[in-house]
């Protein structure tokens, strides 16, 4: 009876998550000051009932703000809800609280990186949907693209002249789908963070926090990011363009990694955490910071650097 009890709040608590979600998702549609930053918070409920509570909890919470958004919202927003908030956290909660069997027998958490990689295949795989679609009805990917942002400054900025608008288009097209999907890992990720020390904090977390300066990256990712290079500088028009913003999607992950290096090499000076505050108050304010922190991520991931400047370790988490 307790455990049906128990299995019961869980439930409850997984319905009510998934519900705040939704209405935090579409908070942005009442015009409300500070309505869009509540906007990127809506995959937090989600996952903190499914790193909280479990796979099956969370996958609750994720139907629940889909069906939340469907009666908010109608389908196309429920289907836009599913895309940028429910399937990604539950991609999150499905393999941080998986385990493996090591070469030694034991048992391990999933890799916190590999997880980062599944979310930026999940964004590239979107945008290269989006690009195939967009050739198929004939328009091309980079046609669809600036119609859609020209609709969104008219409805945006209405008093803005057609000639004004097509500037900020063609100043905003060349990375913007890249941005949106660098920008969409990157709030799922904050999102998970964040859950998971709220979790830690009331003593509800299933599983431990990883840290970044243990993070790791599987081999798979190396090559996605070598493909869509290498179709950005041999490709012509849609193709260079696809490429283009698909490696943009595709480095994220090896930000995270020159992070790593960079955390780890701080750590070993005495003012390590003014140190850190500067180095991340450059990322905010410089796009050749977060450049710089991409390319560490990338000679790390083929030199190993952190195991050069600290001495020999394991590789957990490698395949």
């Amino acid at each position: 009876m307790d455990r049906e009890n128990g299995l019961s709040k869980h439930m409850l608590i997984a319905l009510l998550g998934g519900g705040l979600s939704a209405v935090v998702a579409l908070a942005f549609l009442t015009g409300t000051p500070g309505a869009l930053f509540l906007a990127y918070l809506a995959p937090l409920p989600v996952l903190l009932v499914g790193l909280g509570f479990g796979v099956s909890a969370g996958t609750v919470a994720g139907g629940a703000g889909f069906l939340a958004t469907i009666a908010l919202g109608g389908m196309v927003t429920a289907g836009l809800y599913a895309l940028v908030n429910a399937v990604p956290a539950l991609v999150v909660v499905r393999t941080m609280l998986s385990q493996r069997t090591l070469s030694d027998g034991t048992r391990a958490w999933y890799p916190a990186g590999f997880t980062l990689c599944w979310l930026t295949a999940l964004a590239a795989g979107l945008f290269t949907a989006a690009a195939f679609l967009a050739w198929s009805a004939g328009s091309g990917v980079v046609a669809a693209i600036s119609e859609f942002l020209d609709q969104v400054l008219a409805t945006m900025l209405p008093h803005v002249s057609s000639a004004k608008r097509g500037e900020l288009v063609a100043h905003m097209i060349p990375l913007f789908p890249g941005m949106v999907g660098a920008s969409w890992i990157l709030m799922t990720a904050v999102n998970g963070a964040l859950a998971q020390g709220i979790l830690v904090r009331a003593g509800r977390n299933l599983r431990p926090s990883p840290r970044l300066a243990d993070l790791v990256l599987p081999d798979w990712m190396s090559w996605l990011l070598v493909a869509s290079a290498a179709m950005a500088l041999l490709g012509l028009g849609e193709w260079q363009y696809t490429g283009r913003n698909l490696a943009l999607i595709s480095a994220v992950p090896f930000f995270f990694l020159g992070m790593a290096v960079v955390h780890t090499l701080v750590s070993r000076v005495s003012f390590s955490g003014s140190l850190l505050v500067v180095i991340y108050f450059m990322l905010i304010f410089s796009n050749w910071a977060a450049g710089a922190a991409a390319g560490i991520g990338m000679i790390e991931q083929w030199v190993g650097l952190r195991y050069r400047f600290a001495g020999p370790n394991k590789r957990q988490g490698d395949e």
